[in-house]
């Protein structure tokens, strides 16, 4: 399923051509193509700010997704889930340490992915949210990156939350850490 968002003629890419749809969406491809949309309504700036950024990710949405099934085809929570520690967050939403939540898996294999993005939040400058929907069953999850110095950077992936920088480097099991 890799590269599945490759074909970057289905998405509007200039600038002129993008506008805020009355539902509140800016859609940047087509229903019948990948029917993908940025919802304006909690963007952290105006439509016309948004614009260049909007294009920038365009170009870079297969290159996301790609990162979010390798992340997906190369991760397991460790341990079954038992004795993971939940970050401070706000009332409502659990969230998890990625160094202490996660693990590689040693039987990485490409999987099908039955998930498909939908809806992109631009929630400030450089904080990004790609909300996936699932194509089997009723369920879906976000993805956060992380904007800066001209690269994207994974940093929250459903529930767990602190990813580095170079998770596909490094091990997620540290030697000597214990789970409490």
């Amino acid at each position: 399923m890799y590269n599945r968002y490759k074909d970057i003629s289905k998405f509007i890419n200039d600038i002129n051509q993008l506008c805020v749809a009355d539902d509140g969406y800016v859609y940047i491809s087509k229903e019948e193509d990948y029917d993908i949309a940025v919802d304006m309504e909690g963007c952290y700036a105006s439509f016309d700010v948004v614009k260049p950024f909007i294009v920038l990710l365009t170009k870079h949405i297969c290159e996301l997704d790609n990162l979010v099934q390798r992340f997906n085809q190369k991760k397991r929570i460790k341990n079954g889930g038992q004795g993971c520690v939940s970050l401070p967050s706000p009332a409502g939403i659990l969230r998890f340490d990625y160094s202490l939540s996660m693990e590689d898996d040693p039987v990485t294999q490409r999987k099908e992915f039955p998930f498909k993005l939908q809806i992109i939040y631009i929630e400030n400058q450089n904080h990004i949210v790609f909300d996936y929907w699932s194509t089997i069953n009723c369920t879906q999850f976000d993805v956060t990156f992380e904007y800066k110095e001209n690269t994207f950077f994974l940093r929250k992936y459903g529930s767990f939350d602190c990813i580095p920088d170079n998770w596909e480097e490094t091990a997620s099991v540290l030697p000597g850490s214990y789970l409490y």
